[in-house]
């Protein structure tokens, strides 16, 4: 995926979105209501990266599903708001960091794998970690960058699902995927080919296509500003995107 550096869409309400880290707040300040709503978003958008690192490292899928679970009921206890100001606001870097920690403490280790009767805060059955885990690229020995790989390709992937959904909504997803190819970069058919499908001229597709970049940078965007605290960094996790996806 090209990322390019054109601003796009406008967007609707706050310029600037509700980061995950005032979800991190929810879960620790709100009704049980929105702990709840918040807690289960933030879960479901970083478990992976995690779960994923975790393997990596060589341990086992029950371990890496115990230490996955306890670092976000660690992150649910923990006065996460204050620790990510001091990581530069990168939800990324602060949930690695705190697993770093949480895997250095052994006694936490023991109460992760012995660990009985509470409700878990990730389900991994529903969510097939293994299988998951297994399209992730042999070439990565480096937990780290598997780690980076993966946050990043779950990131695009939620952007590519927004995009979809907004097109469905709108009654177009035949649009959306006769345009798809051209939204990679990679291997797209000739602009010919694409004109006659949309019944359009070259000049006509041409423009269809920049359009639906720009509304995809928009929406990535706002999908890495709800990563960070400030929206100065914005543009450097584009940047940081860009070099992980290009490795």
């Amino acid at each position: 995926m090209a990322l390019g550096s054109a601003r796009v869409m406008k967007t609707h309400g706050s310029p600037f979105p509700t980061t995950h880290w005032t979800m991190v707040h929810a879960v620790q300040e709100g009704t049980p209501e929105e702990a709840a709503k918040a807690m289960e978003a933030i879960c479901r958008d970083y478990w992976f990266p995690i779960y994923a690192y975790l393997r990596r490292c060589g341990n086992s899928a029950h371990f890496a599903e115990d230490m996955t679970q306890a670092l976000f009921e660690k992150v649910i206890s923990d006065d996460a708001i204050q620790h990510v100001r001091q990581d530069r606001g990168k939800l990324r870097s602060y949930l690695l960091g705190m697993l770093l920690r949480l895997l250095s403490d052994q006694s936490r280790h023991d109460r992760a794998t012995k660990r009985g009767g509470g409700e878990p805060v990730v389900s991994f059955d529903e969510m097939e970690a293994e299988e998951r885990y297994a399209r992730e690229p042999r070439d990565l020995d480096d937990p780290e960058k598997i780690f980076a790989h993966a946050w990043a390709t779950d990131l695009l992937e939620r952007v590519h699902v927004q995009l979809r959904q907004a097109f469905q909504a709108e009654g177009r997803l035949e649009v959306y995927q006769t345009l798809q190819p051209w939204l990679s970069g990679d291997d797209a058919p000739p602009y010919e080919e694409l004109a006659a499908k949309l019944g359009k001229s070259n000049g006509a597709a041409r423009l269809v296509v920049h359009r639906l970049r720009k509304a995809f940078r928009d929406l990535l965007e706002r999908e890495v500003a709800k990563t960070v605290l400030n929206p100065d960094e914005v543009e450097e996790e584009l940047a940081w995107l860009r070099k992980v996806l290009a490795e």
